[in-house]
C-alpha cells in the first residue's frame, strides 16, 4: 500500500495546498522521506523545507538520520537532536 499525505490523502509528492508547509507530508512510511519518497538521509530533498530528508515515524529510529540513538548528536536534524 502506498503512503498518503497526512493533509490531503494524496499519494503524490511535492506541492500540497492543504499542508502548512505547502508540501505533501507522508509521515506513515518510516523507510522513506516523507517529503520526496527517497530512502536516503541527509541533504538533497527537493521538497523538504530544510532541504534534508526526513523519514516517517514508526521504526523507533531517528527520522532525520536513521540512528537508534536518543538525545543530541543527530547530524541532519536542524536542531541537532535525534527525533523519533
Amino acid at each position: 500500500m502506498a503512503s498518503k499525505c497526512r493533509y490531503c490523502n494524496s499519494s503524490s509528492y511535492g506541492s500540497c495546498s492543504k499542508s502548512p508547509s505547502k508540501k505533501h507530508e507522508h509521515i506513515d512510511d518510516e523507510k522513506h522521506c516523507e517529503f520526496c519518497g527517497s530512502s536516503g538521509y541527509g541533504s538533497g530533498c527537493p521538497h523538504s523545507p530544510s532541504k534534508k530528508h526526513r523519514h516517517g515515524h514508526g521504526a523507533n529510529k531517528c527520522v532525520w538520520c536513521g540512528s537508534t540513538g536518543i538525545g543530541s548528536g543527530c547530524p541532519h536534524n536542524p536542531d541537532k537532536v535525534h527525533e523519533k
